[in-house]
C-alpha cells in the first residue's frame, strides 16, 4: 500500500550526491538494515534504533541508538507503542543529530509491537523537520499475530500517513509466499528483509543513479499518489544470454505482484531498468514489450534507464 497526503512537487536541492540515511526502527526495521549490510545494496548512512539493548547490540550497523534508555532501561518498550513513542521522545535530539544533513531518509519499521509503531512515526517526523524527504517502508503483522497488533499496527500507519513524503506498506502475509511451504522459518524471514531492502535500494537508485533517462523526485511521486493504493514491488537481476527476459521473470515471480497478474489494476507503474555497457536498445524494448502484457493499456508507465559502467552482465 502507498499513501500520500502532500501535493510538495520539490525536487531535492541540486547537489553533487545527495546523502541518504536508512533508519531502521524496532526489531523489524534492524532486520532490513542487517540485510542491507550484509548484501552491501547501498551507499547510505545506516542508523539502527531500538528500546533493547541486546537487540541493538546485535546490529550490524555502524550507528545505534538506544531509545529511552533511562525510560525503558534497554529492555524493549513490552509491545506497547506508547512506551516507544515516550522513548523516542526522550531521545529526539540523538535522532535529530543522527539525520541531520541528509537529503532522504528511508525509515524502516514493522508495525505491530512497541518500538516499531510507536518510535518510527517520531523518527519520521525529525526527519521531515531536518528538511529530508521522508519514504516510510512498513510491514503488517501476521493475521495470527492477533487483533491488538493489527490494531496497532493500523493506528500507526494513519500517523506515519500524516508524516511521510510516501509510505510503502507490506504486509508479512503475503511476504510469507516467498519460500516453498516445507522451508525453514528463518529463511522466510530473511527473503522477506532482503525484498524489502531491495524496495529501498530501487527507490534511492531511480532517483540518484545517473542515467540514459533520468526519473526525478516528481516522477516518483506521481508514481506513489493514489488514495488505498498499493505498492506492488518486483526485483529482478539476470546475466547471460537470457538476462532480460530471465531478470523479468524474477521480478514478476514476488509474491507481491503474483506473476503479474496484480498489474491487471495498477495505475501508475514504475519501470527502472540498468544495466552494463553491454545492454541494448533491442533488450530494453523486448523487457517492456513482455512487462506491457502485464499492464492495461490505461496504466501511466514511467520510465528510467541508467548505464553502469562498472556492471558485468
Amino acid at each position: 500500500m502507498v499513501e500520500f497526503e502532500r501535493t510538495d512537487e520539490r525536487e531535492l536541492a541540486p547537489s553533487m550526491r545527495m546523502k541518504i540515511c536508512v533508519a531502521g526502527v524496532g526489531g523489524g526495521g534492524l532486520n532490513v538494515l542487517d540485510r542491507i549490510s550484509l548484501d552491501r545494496m547501498m551507499d547510505a548512512t545506516l542508523v539502527s534504533m531500538h528500546t533493547d539493548v541486546r537487540v541493538l547490540g546485535h546490529a550490524m550497523t555502524p550507528v545505534k541508538i538506544q531509545l529511552g534508555s533511562e525510560r525503558m532501561r534497554g529492555i524493549g518498550s513490552g509491545g506497547d507503542p506508547e512506551n516507544g513513542y515516550a522513548a523516542a521522545i526522550d531521545t529526539r535530539e540523538q535522532i535529530r543529530a543522527a539525520l541531520q544533513g541528509h537529503d532522504m531518509v528511508f525509515v524502516c519499521c514493522g508495525l505491530g509491537g512497541g518500538t516499531g509503531s510507536g518510535a518510527a512515526p517520531v523518527v519520521a517526523e525529525v526527519a521531515k523537520e531536518v528538511g529530508a524527504m521522508v519514504f516510510v517502508f512498513a510491514t503488517m503483522p501476521f493475521s495470527f499475530e492477533g487483533r491488538r497488533r493489527i490494531q496497532q499496527a493500523e493506528v500507526a500507519l494513519e500517523h506515519l500517513g500524516q508524516v511521510a513524503d510516501a509510505l510503502i506498506l507490506f504486509e508479512n502475509n503475503r511476504m510469507g509466499e516467498l519460500t516453498l511451504p516445507k522451508e525453514g522459518i528463518q529463511k522466510a524471514f530473511s527473503q522477506a528483509d532482503q525484498l524489502i531492502g531491495h524496495s529501498v535500494r530501487a527507490i534511492a537508485t531511480m532517483v540518484m543513479q545517473p542515467g540514459i533517462v533520468r526519473m526525478g523526485i516528481a516522477d516518483l511521486l506521481t508514481a506513489l499518489r493514489g488514495p488505498n493504493s498499493r505498492c506492488l514491488f518486483g526485483f529482478g537481476e539476470a546475466r547471460g544470454t537470457n538476462r532480460v527476459a530471465d531478470a523479468l521473470k524474477r521480478a514478476l515471480k514476488s509474491p507481491l505482484v503474483n506473476q503479474g497478474m496484480l498489474l491487471q489494476n495498477a495505475r501508475n507503474l514504475l519501470v527502472h531498468v540498468a544495466g552494463g555497457e553491454s545492454l541494448t536498445l533491442a533488450e530494453v524494448e523486448n523487457l517492456m514489450k513482455q512487462l506491457g502484457k502485464y499492464v492495461p493499456e490505461e496504466t501511466q508507465i514511467m520510465f528510467g534507464l541508467a548505464v553502469e559502467p562498472s556492471w558485468v552482465t
